[in-house]
């Protein structure tokens, strides 16, 4: 996982809201296309909450040396994530009343294309220590 946005994580996820935008125009109700931006979103900055709580641990787990804000950066960093995003996909879902399959649609998207550049990235290393 990288730590972080870096430019290719960045290019990425501008090219999955150029998609969504693309897609969105087709449909005539306003609310899919809201969807599939807010489940893109979502799910996005959920992948860059779970980079900075991974970097944390690597932090701690490489120099063994933990301090009192560091634990309680994790623990309110963790929780911020899961609850936020339960919070977030109620609030799309039944308060706002946002189709569920878009945001599900949007999510998949990210997951698509975020997980495909950390496999890009592994098989780059990958293949650079094998030389």
């Amino acid at each position: 996982m990288v730590a972080g946005l870096t430019k290719k994580t960045l290019l990425i996820l501008a090219l999955g809201v150029v998609i969504l935008l693309a897609v969105a125009t087709r449909f005539e109700d306003r609310d899919v296309g809201i969807a599939l931006i807010a489940g893109y979103s979502l799910f996005s900055l959920n992948y860059i909450i779970l980079a900075r709580i991974y970097a944390g641990l690597v932090q701690v787990s490489q120099t063994g040396v933990t301090t009192p804000a560091m634990k309680s950066w994790l623990l309110i960093g963790s929780g911020i994530k899961f609850l936020g995003l339960i919070a977030s996909l109620y609030a799309l879902i039944v308060l706002w009343k946002l189709p569920g399959l878009y945001i599900a649609v949007g999510s998949l998207l990210s997951l698509i294309l975020l997980t495909s550049l950390l496999v890009m990235t592994y098989l780059k290393s990958f293949g650079s220590s094998q030389a």
